[in-house]
């Protein structure tokens, strides 16, 4: 490195301490024109990057600074997490590993394997790293709150409101620990954390947007419960706005229209010798928040099929195969020119994915909501399967998802207009695949369910052609854990509280139910997708938001 770039380096680090990130950044950004493989350039900008929800230009940013300060284990740590919040699991492992071994005594970074391992639902082994962290460091926050979040997986509440109330008694990972303690708690009255949150909104201008983002879904979860949701709203819409980037809806309808035209009944009609005749993929998918974690719960308490949770499988599959970008005559020609030997290949790998979970189980559920997407290829390659579109009232669903924070790469839930409209073309393209695709796809409506539990069950259990057995009836008993948005509803038995929640924000939903168009509720002829209606839209009261595990670290230190 030059002695000009040497004091560019060390100027642009001085700015990144001092909080001035735009002057930081954009002195990095002229850096790599001169070096662009500058390790600290590319640590950098890889934080700025994951921090704005650009998961993938993070990624890109930080294996480039891997490969010239691969012994710097903060690079590691930062691509493990990035690589966590991506879906990849293996990569995200291998990368915390090298993390831990070139810095064994860094209390942090077994925090953070053991939310990896949280995530693979390997509770043991998370206990165990969030344990050897706190023999490094008893009061390392993220081990706290780590460990609160491990026991809301496995159902053990209380156990998990403690740690969450002893993080915030030593000040550790304040944002984090309010936000889960909120989502572990149902409000009666004001609790003393809230003016906890409120004092700390006050500053939280000097905050990353992450940790801000936090307390004001703290704070949203607090008021809603004491029934002030205008104040809720308020909450819930300055945390989005501080989670998400802006959505491209017309790069979002290019693609979906893009799929439609592509993948229409002579494309199946052409690939009828392509499948596998595996029986033991169980495909749950559907928009977050439709109920697809209480279908999964339900049918992994038979003894013959295994929870597998979020298999990330098709939707990196999709990315690899260019379905993520914009369309393209090019991008065509690849899809329709995938033959035989790739569909094989494909299915080899799928399935070794549900051996690594189970080898000895009938079936295997799938549990990732945005499947949907991948309806064409999951199809061609297991038409044996079961496949579960899980459908809920949109509205409710939509409440739902603006009120609970996902990952940045939900940035679709950032307003009202955008969700809704999002919501209508998941909608027409679930309508094209009920025409086109080569399987029978059983629909299962949320509200259908909690209304008619026994018979909507047994019908979700026949479509995986397995037997009927009584456990399944109590889905909350069951000992897998949770890492989804629902880790707190599914450890209850059926309750009818979340149905018709819409009715209470209803004169805080304009904008929400133009977008919806003839699907909001307040459309008379509401109705129906996908052949089946989406359930009661017309009911009772109001439900509860519940949480989510989020692993942004902060990571300024310098590398070179």
């Amino acid at each position: 490195m030059s002695p000009n770039i040497t004091l560019l380096v060390k100027e642009a680090l001085s700015h990144q301490h001092a909080g001035r990130i735009g002057i930081a950044l954009s002195m990095f950004e002229e850096i790599l024109k001169l070096d662009p493989k500058n390790p600290q350039a590319n640590f950098s900008l890889g934080i700025a990057a994951y921090q704005n929800g650009d998961v993938g230009l993070a990624i890109e940013m930080l294996r480039k600074a891997e490969r010239k300060a691969g012994k710097h284990p903060q690079v590691h740590q930062l691509l493990g997490l990035a690589l966590m919040n991506a879906g990849d699991l293996a990569g995200a492992l291998k990368s915390l590993k090298k993390a831990v071994a070139l810095a064994p005594k860094a209390a942090d970074f077994h925090a953070h394997l053991g939310d990896l391992y949280t995530l693979k639902r390997q509770p043991v082994l998370a206990r165990q790293s969030f344990q050897r962290a706190l023999a490094i460091d008893p009061e390392n926050g993220y081990a706290l709150v780590g460990m609160g979040q491990l026991d809301i997986t496995v159902g053990q509440i209380d156990e998990a409101v403690a740690w969450f109330e002893k993080a915030i008694a030593l000040g550790k990972e304040l944002p984090s620990a309010l936000h889960c303690l909120t989502m572990a708690r149902t409000y009666r009255e004001e609790p003393a954390e809230l003016a906890k949150i409120d004092d700390l909104l006050k500053q939280a201008s000097a905050l990353p947007a992450p940790e801000h983002a936090h307390l004001h879904w703290a704070a949203g979860k607090i008021h809603y419960d004491l029934g002030d949701t205008a104040r809720a709203a308020q909450h819930y819409r300055s945390a989005r706005r501080l989670r998400y980037q802006s959505f491209d809806q017309q790069a979002h309808e290019e693609r979906i229209a893009f799929m439609k035209e592509v993948f229409n009944e002579a494309f199946f009609a052409e690939r009828t010798e392509f499948e596998d005749p595996s029986e033991r993929p169980v495909f749950i998918f559907g928009m977050p928040r439709s109920g697809t974690t209480l279908a999964e719960q339900i049918v992994s308490r038979h003894s013959r099929i295994v929870s597998g949770a979020e298999i990330p499988y098709f939707r990196l599959l999709q990315q690899d195969l260019g379905l993520r970008g914009a369309p393209s005559a090019a991008l065509e020609n690849r899809l329709k020119s995938l033959g035989p030997r790739e569909f094989k290949q494909f299915a080899r790998q799928y399935l070794a994915e549900l051996s690594a979970i189970d080898r000895r189980a009938d079936r295997v559920t799938d549990k990732m909501p945005h499947n949907f997407e991948v309806l064409w290829l999951m199809s061609l390659l297991f038409p044996n399967a079961a496949f579960i579109h899980c459908v809920r009232c949109p509205a409710d669903t939509c409440v739902s998802l603006l009120s609970h924070s996902l990952s940045p790469a939900h940035n679709y839930a950032m307003t009202q207009k955008s969700l809704g409209s999002y919501f209508v073309a998941y909608d027409g393209l679930m309508k094209h695949w009920e025409k086109v695709l080569p399987v029978r796809i059983h629909t299962l409506s949320y509200e259908d369910l909690v209304h008619n539990q026994e018979k909507e069950s047994k019908a979700l259990l026949a479509c995986t052609g397995m037997d009927w057995e009584e456990q399944c009836l109590e889905f909350y008993n069951g000992d897998s854990p949770v890492t989804t948005f629902s880790n707190l509803q599914v450890r209850k038995p059926m309750f009818r509280s979340s149905i018709g929640r819409w009715k209470r924000h209803k004169d805080l939903l304009g904008d929400l139910f133009e977008a919806l168009g003839p699907l909001s509720p307040l459309n008379e002829a509401a109705p129906v997708g996908n052949g089946s209606s989406y359930g009661q839209q017309q009911t009772l009261a109001t439900g509860m938001p519940d949480n989510d595990i989020s692993h942004l670290r902060n990571a300024v230190s310098p590398i070179s």
